[in-house]
């Protein structure tokens, strides 16, 4: 078994109110090895705060996303592996421990994922909804041929640079740039995820936030990636019981005032309908909202479940509008190439 020297990478923009705990917390997790902070043009102190606080920094001249500040902070280090840590992600004690002995152990692994924990540390609903449903989904997920996150995420550095890093011109802000990045790293070696690789989220997540996130930054351009790359896998949110339950999830939103009106008005048969439907989606996400009643309560439970059906039915109708503007899009060009 080889000796392998881990480095952790924190893309960090406006974030001097976080690092205090979050580079704290990614020091004394290193146990000395290099944890370098990368400051994409802040406008606050960010940088200074890192370097009090005993970091390597890094500072840009001009606004980037996180992908071209991680690709920055790579080139920087010399290590094996580089670990990824987000700006608001306090990690757990042994993270890079895990990491280490991971890579050293299997020299045909390219990368590993961890997650959230089950304790974020916003206490308001969308916070608490967000960080779960990620929670909930990867510890679900399938352990081999992971999904790349950058979250809490480490990749052999040579396999890194071999495949040109993130996309940082297809990708300058925050969106699906890791999960891209894993496309590009699977024919290289194996990606695994580790659950109990963890990390406390920190963000604060609102209503609008939460929708404009899950279409615009990650709904919307993963499903064009998926339809570049031809497949959409059976796993994480997109497992084949979770796609039911999103094409069903406006049936069951409809279904839920109307039958407690049917049921008033007598219509017995309308109500028993409505009653099917419902059970169906109860059904089919039994284990996350038996998870959600377990960790936060019934009551949660039950809104959570609720929001969750609006969720699916704007991702499923993200979907499809993707969907059929890539059939769209790619019919023009075949035609454009018919007349040519």
């Amino acid at each position: 078994m080889s000796p392998c020297s881990v480095a952790v990478v924190i893309p960090a923009y406006n974030a001097a109110q976080l690092l205090p705990e979050v580079v704290a917390a990614a020091l004394r997790a290193s146990e000395g090895a290099p944890v370098l902070v990368v400051d994409p043009g802040s406008s606050d102190d960010t940088a200074s705060v890192a370097e009090e606080l005993g970091a390597e920094v890094v500072r840009l001249p001009r606004r980037e996303g996180p992908a071209r500040a991680r690709n920055i902070g790579v080139a920087h280090v010399n290590t094996d592996v580089v670990l990824f840590v987000d700006s608001d992600c306090v990690v757990r004690a042994d993270v890079v421990r895990r990491v280490q002995r991971a890579f050293e152990e299997d020299p045909k692994l390219v990368s590993l994922t961890g997650s959230y924990d089950s304790t974020p540390r916003d206490p308001g609903f969308f916070s608490q909804y967000m960080n779960l449903r990620h929670h909930f989904t990867h510890h679900r997920a399938e352990r081999e041929s992971a999904t790349f996150w950058a979250g809490c995420g480490a990749v052999r550095r040579e396999d890194f640079l071999a495949v040109g890093g993130f996309d940082a011109d297809r990708f300058p802000r925050p969106q699906i740039e890791d999960i891209e990045l894993g496309y590009r790293l699977r024919p290289r070696g194996r990606a695994r995820l580790d659950p109990a690789l963890q990390v406390t989220h920190l963000k604060r997540w609102t209503l609008l936030g939460t929708i404009y996130t899950d279409i615009v930054e990650r709904g919307a351009p993963w499903t064009r990636l998926m339809l570049e790359q031809g497949e959409v896998p059976n796993d994480l949110n997109l497992r084949a019981s979770q796609r039911v339950a999103a094409a069903i999830a406006p049936l069951a939103l409809v279904a839920l005032p109307c039958g407690l009106v049917a049921l008033v008005a007598g219509e017995l048969g309308l109500a028993a309908a409505a009653l099917a439907v419902l059970l169906l989606s109860l059904g089919l996400q039994r284990d996350f909202i038996a998870e959600l009643a377990r960790l936060r309560g019934a009551g949660f439970a039950a809104r959570a479940w609720l929001f969750h059906q609006i969720h699916l039915s704007y991702s499923g109708l993200t979907f499809v509008c993707c969907w059929l503007g890539y059939r769209l899009g790619a019919a023009r060009d075949s035609g454009s190439k018919g007349m040519l």
